[in-house]
């Protein structure tokens, strides 16, 4: 007898297994990936127009959307899974914190006044996440696409932990991530979406305040080590934090950057999809 495949939600189909892996270190991810500075937070939200009612895309457990809420501004977050959700809705509220995609966004047109985005953008299908904030973004509005980089990558000031980390880091097989495979990680598709001005780029830095535990804890939420067999992902993180007490981390500042993507919403209405499929 054929195997019965349980249906999955709607929101859920057709997402890759790596980026479905988030929702079992939901957790860890909260506890281990980089928080943006308050000049950061402040740079982002005037990139995406100033507000006041914001969008947070493939919010994550809320890394974003809380900071942005806390600076006064209206957010309104989108996110598939549930565990993720979850800590989302404890730091922005219920009513803030909505299940979907940003595929098929849950909101009205010209609905927000702009939207953000961060290191989620690789796990979207570009072109139809475009298509919706074209329809959701109120004409002017901007969108603002996050991708966050340690400053020590291929840095010759790297401590030596960092460097053995890095080793590590490219041993690991990666699966089917798309930015890590394919090494996409720009959201260039927005050059094809009429409804948006053409994409302009600026970096802003900020500082990573963090330990052992919580780098543990970020290593545990990429999806490829949480794809792991759960026997080798309990020895694999057992194994970098012996590395890293070995070479005495404890607590560490760890320089970042984070590149934005901004483009804006055309004051004028998109044209129509035949047209834009003539164009193309």
């Amino acid at each position: 007898m054929d195997a019965v495949v349980p249906p999955c939600a709607p929101r859920l189909c057709g997402m890759p297994d790596l980026a479905r892996s988030f929702n079992d270190v939901a957790e860890a991810y909260d506890l281990g990936r980089p928080r943006y500075d308050d000049h950061a937070i402040a740079a982002i939200a005037a990139a995406a127009g100033g507000g006041p009612r914001l969008l947070d895309v493939g919010a994550g457990t809320g890394r974003l959307s809380a900071p942005l809420l806390e600076q006064g501004f209206d957010v309104v977050a989108v996110e598939p899974l549930d565990e993720m959700r979850a800590i989302l809705t404890r730091a922005i509220g219920p009513d803030r914190a909505l299940a979907g995609r940003a595929e098929a966004l849950p909101l009205p047109d010209a609905s927000v006044d702009g939207a953000v985005c961060s290191d989620a953008w690789h796990w979207f299908d570009g072109a139809r996440a475009a298509d919706e904030l074209a329809r959701v973004v109120r004409p002017g509005g901007g969108v603002v696409v996050c991708v966050t980089y340690p400053r020590w990558f291929g840095s010759d000031d790297a401590p030596d932990w960092w460097l053995d980390l890095g080793v590590v880091h490219t041993a690991l097989p990666k699966g089917d991530h798309p930015a890590l495979v394919s090494g996409w990680r720009e959201p260039d598709i927005f050059e094809g979406q009429p409804a948006f001005e053409e994409m302009q780029t600026r970096e802003e830095s900020f500082v990573h305040h963090t330990d052992r535990e919580g780098i543990v804890a970020h290593w545990a939420s990429m999806s490829f080590v949480a794809a792991l067999p759960e026997g080798q992902r309990t020895e694999f993180l057992g194994q970098l934090d012996r590395m890293l007490a070995r070479r005495g981390v404890e607590a560490v500042d760890i320089p970042y950057r984070v590149q934005l993507w901004i483009t804006r919403r055309r004051p004028a209405p998109a044209p129509p999809a035949d047209l834009r499929a003539a164009a193309s």
